[in-house]
């Protein structure tokens, strides 16, 4: 195993692990030399927090490289050209519409394949899921490392309310909520390629099932 080899090894995040978002750029974003300097960094503040016992020096240190890493991934980000967005009024009340919930959280159904957390080369998974009204809420999965998954994980309608919307259609307050809804791993560094595959893909799919009003929900 080479040097670039050992440290990707190092520095590799484990799936669907938030906890691990502080570094994860390190890995990603950064040259050798910087990742041979954050790693002997990081040894360095580790002793010196064992003898003061105090771990705010070590955590100021992760914070330090996450706001590096952050910087050099917008740095590195490739931003569409967005022109005016079209305004589509809703021509039907709201308890006689078809709504579906599109969401970037990250969500897949039980036995579906995990969204992949930094995707080919770092640039994030642009791909979406089909996910059924029905889907019981235990079989709702999520992955993404941009935000922390203990809510939904714990509860899924704290980002993707799907058992909300089932009430609101049994009350009468929506007309129907679609058979199909969406959901998007929100990281994505090549947000030109949703622009123009798979945003396009829903949005046909979501038109073809007569779906009126979409709910967006993002993290």
């Amino acid at each position: 195993m080479d040097n670039k080899e050992l440290l990707q090894e190092i520095l590799r995040i484990p799936r669907n692990n938030a906890a691990y978002s502080q570094i994860r750029y390190v890995g990603s974003q950064m040259t050798e030399e910087e990742q041979v300097l954050f790693l002997k960094g990081l040894l360095v503040k580790v002793v010196e927090s064992r003898e003061a016992g105090i771990a705010s020096a070590l955590w100021d240190y992760l914070e330090e490289w996450e706001e590096k890493g952050i910087t050099l991934a917008g740095q590195r980000a490739r931003t569409p050209e967005v022109g005016a967005t079209p305004w589509t009024p809703l021509r039907k009340p709201l308890n006689q519409s078809k709504v579906a919930l599109v969401t970037t959280g990250g969500f897949y159904v039980e036995g579906q394949e995990p969204y992949e957390t930094d995707g080919p080369e770092g640039l994030g998974d642009w791909s979406w899921r089909a996910i059924p009204k029905e889907t019981p809420k235990d079989k709702l999965k999520v992955a993404h490392l941009h935000y922390d998954l203990s809510g939904p994980r714990e509860d899924p309608n704290c980002v993707f309310p799907i058992d909300v919307f089932r009430d609101l259609e049994r009350e009468g307050v929506i007309g129907q909520l679609a058979d199909i809804n969406y959901s998007f791993m929100g990281y994505i560094e090549r947000p030109d390629l949703l622009s123009s595959e798979t945003a396009p893909e829903v949005a046909r799919r979501l038109k073809e099932d007569g779906v009126e009003a979409v709910v967006l929900t993002s993290t």
